[in-house]
C-alpha cells in the first residue's frame, strides 16, 4: 500500500540547518523502506503562513462569512488529512518553536476538522491512526538526555490533541559545540534511521 508522508520544515536556515539535514536523512531512509511512497513537502519558512486574525478565528466557528478566509486553513487541514505520516523538523528558538510553526498549528488545530469538542466528555482528536516523526535541534547540550525540553513536550501535546499519538522523536542537541560533528553526527544519523 502506498504511504504518503508530509514533511514540514521550520528552520530559518536553508544552509547549515541540522534539523533539515537530519530530515533529509530520514526521507532517504523512508524512500528505501517505502518504495513508491508519495512525499509532500512544506517549507513554512519559505511559504509563510499568516498569523491568525479575529476574522479567521470567527470563521473557524462559523460566526463570520468565509469569503476566502479559510482557504489557507482548509488547504493545510486537507494536506495533513491525506497523509499517513508526518515528519516535523523543528529547531528551538528562544526556548520555543519557531513562530512560523506556531502559525501552522494555529491553522490546522481546528474544531470539527482535526478535533471535536464533546462538552463534559472533553476533546477528541480526529487524526487517529497517523504517525508523527519529530526531529528537533538545539545548540545547547541537554543535561538530562531522557527528559524532553518544554518545546518538545509542547509539540507532542499539539500532535496528541489532534489525535496523533504514535510519535517518535529524536532530539539533536549540542549542535553549537565545536566537537559536535566529530562526536555526534553518526550517532544521531543512526537514531534517525531507527525511527522508521
Amino acid at each position: 500500500m502506498m504511504q504518503t508522508l508530509l514533511r514540514i520544515d521550520s528552520s530559518l536556515r536553508k544552509e547549515g540547518s541540522y534539523s533539515r539535514m537530519y530530515g533529509d536523512i530520514f526521507v532517504q531512509m523512508w524512500k528505501e523502506r517505502n518504495p513508491g511512497s508519495k512525499i509532500n513537502y512544506r517549507d513554512i519558512n519559505k511559504d509563510r503562513i499568516p498569523h491568525l486574525t479575529q476574522e479567521v478565528t470567527q470563521a473557524f466557528f462559523g460566526r463570520a462569512e468565509d469569503d476566502g478566509l479559510l482557504e489557507i486553513s482548509d488547504m493545510l487541514c486537507e494536506e495533513i488529512w491525506e497523509s499517513d505520516a508526518v515528519l516535523l523538523t523543528c529547531p528551538m528558538y528562544n526556548f520555543g518553536i519557531p513562530s512560523t510553526l506556531k502559525s501552522y498549528f494555529d491553522h490546522v488545530i481546528r474544531v470539527n476538522r482535526t478535533f471535536r469538542y464533546h462538552g463534559d466528555q472533553g476533546y477528541e482528536g480526529l487524526l487517529k491512526n497517523k504517525k508523527a516523526y519529530v526531529i528537533t535541534s538545539m545548540g545547547g547540550k541537554k543535561t538530562d538526555l531522557e527528559t524532553s525540553e518544554p518545546f518538545e513536550q509542547y509539540l507532542q501535546q499539539l500532535l496528541g490533541f489532534m489525535g496523533i499519538e504514535d510519535i517518535k522523536m529524536v532530539s539533536i542537541n549540542g549542535t553549537a559545540s565545536e566537537d559536535f560533528i566529530l562526536d555526534q553526527e553518526i550517532h544521531y544519523t543512526n537514531q534517525v534511521k531507527q525511527m522508521i
